[in-house]
């Protein structure tokens, strides 16, 4: 029987919505452009090329013939590397892109991309078409973005927030200066005690940032935000980013958000960075709520494993899906090393840095405990198509996977989460873990750290598990202690 959804919600009252101003999209076929293609290169795909369907200044829809299968292969936030648009009159735009959204059309793939900086040149594709199209042209040039006006509201906000910074930023780099001819135990002592009297009060003045921010980019349609996110990360960037946390978040250097090293830097002490001002953005990057909903998996996960070794008898079978660095097994053997001898567990990644990072790390670590660790390169996606994840792990008692799903589009999670459920035992247990709907952090990553999630509510979680088979025993959604991260947990 399944139990009832338990979740700590909170509400935010309702707001009136200010006039939107939509950025027009241009239909390629209203246009005498003849048939126009977009070519480039994605992670998993290789090499790809498709009509575009429409265009605007900062993003188009690009139509893959035949590859509707390929569905799984594509994330949102993938990038689209070297895309060379092309009409009959020649080149229109080359850049990289992020993708924004995946669907499928009979048999082909529909991808939405976002086009990075400076985007489309509009006026060269409107001189491009008949002369007899001016009008037409000249107004969607007016509506599709160039001179967009944005709010002055949000203009004053981010010249407020900027000047704060800015302030705070001389006002430690002057006190950083001060103490530069002490020796070193002393200059990092005096450091460390100015570090703990000011991260409080900018963790406050940056999580109250963090909350206006979501106000105002509650109120923006799909089409205004990446104007405003433009506008915040020209005027912000530079500052925030001074943060190691949150410039590896943005800047993404093995080509995804929440890499291993990333979540390792939530793991460890917060007070890291070049300068005085750069470890209290660092303390205020890492106690975001979606931060401190990823810290506390560590306990929840650990937890969740314990019990399932006091349930059963014999070495219990773990596996962890797109395990990362596996900082909760670490943890688990380092403050209860006689559990080791019970465990059996698998960790599969996609990333040989983080498939590395465990070897070294957790090898020695189940020597010493007794844990039996299977360590395992590989991408989830190629076991998922070929359809031999379930013989890759085996019979197991518990698999989790904590970072992957909110990534995965709805046809995916169904798909990944039949075969995870295959290999359960009777009676085993599955717990994977997504974002809630009401993630306070999410106009901050998106805007900030360009860190896109696919959000869910707990009956959302819930109905991926309908259609199992045989049916769950039992199905539970249930949250670490922020109410941030869920959990969905299903029972064989």
């Amino acid at each position: 029987m399944t139990e009832p959804v338990r979740l700590e919600t909170a509400t935010t009252p309702l707001q009136r919505s200010p006039r939107r101003l939509r950025a027009r999209r241009l239909r390629l076929g209203d246009l005498r452009l003849g048939d126009t293609l977009a070519r480039g290169r994605h992670a998993t795909l290789g090499r790809i090329e498709g009509t575009v369907e429409d265009l605007s200044l900062s993003g188009l829809a690009l139509v893959l013939p035949d590859r509707a299968s390929s569905h799984g292969l594509v994330l949102l936030g993938d990038r689209v590397e070297k895309l060379r648009i092309e009409c009959k009159h020649g080149p229109i735009h080359r850049g990289d892109a992020s993708v924004r959204h995946v669907a499928e059309r009979g048999g082909d793939l529909l991808l939405g991309l976002e086009l990075s900086a400076p985007g489309v040149d509009l006026g060269l594709v409107h001189r491009l078409s008949s002369q007899s199209a001016f009008a037409e042209r000249f107004a969607a040039v007016l509506a599709s973005g160039q001179g967009v006006k944005l709010f002055a509201e949000f203009k004053a906000w981010v010249a407020d927030l900027r000047a704060w910074l800015l302030a705070t930023k001389s006002f430690l780099d002057a006190e950083e200066r001060a103490v530069a001819g002490l020796d070193r135990y002393s200059r990092e002592e005096t450091l460390a005690a100015y570090l703990d009297t000011v991260a409080p009060e900018i963790v406050a003045h940056m999580n109250a940032a963090s909350e206006e921010l979501a106000d105002f980019a509650s109120r923006l349609s799909e089409d205004q935000h990446p104007h405003y996110r433009a506008y915040y990360r020209a005027h912000l960037h530079a500052l925030i980013l001074e943060s190691p946390l949150l410039r590896r978040a943005f800047e993404k250097p093995l080509g995804y958000a929440g890499d291993y090293e990333m979540m390792n830097m939530l793991y460890r002490d917060h007070a890291e960075g070049d300068s005085l001002f750069a470890r209290a953005l660092n303390v205020y990057g890492a106690q975001e709520p979606a931060a401190r909903a990823n810290i506390n998996r560590l306990t929840y996960l650990g937890d969740l494993i314990r019990n399932e070794v006091a349930e059963r008898s014999g070495r219990v079978r773990v596996a962890s899906i797109g395990c990362g660095p596996a900082q909760e097994i670490a943890a688990l053997l380092t403050a209860d090393p006689g559990i080791g001898p019970r465990l059996d567990v698998a960790l599969l990644d996609q990333e040989e840095r983080a498939i590395s990072y465990c070897e070294r790390t957790l090898g020695p670590l189940g020597a010493r405990t007794g844990a039996h660790l299977d360590i395992i390169s590989e991408s989830v996606r190629r076991l998922l198509a070929s359809r031999r994840l379930g013989a890759a792990l085996g019979a197991r008692d518990f698999v989790y996977s904590a970072g992957l799903f909110d990534y995965l589009s709805p046809r995916t999670v169904v798909a990944l989460l039949e075969s995870l459920y295959d290999a359960l035992v009777p009676g085993g247990q599955l717990a994977i873990g997504n974002v809630a709907a009401h993630n306070p952090t999410r106009w901050f990553m998106e805007y900030c750290l360009d860190w896109n999630l696919i959000h869910r509510t707990p009956e959302e979680l819930s109905a991926f598990a309908e259609h199992l088979q045989p049916r769950p025993t039992r199905v539970l959604v249930d949250h670490e202690p922020t109410g941030v991260n869920l959990f969905l947990r299903v029972w064989k």
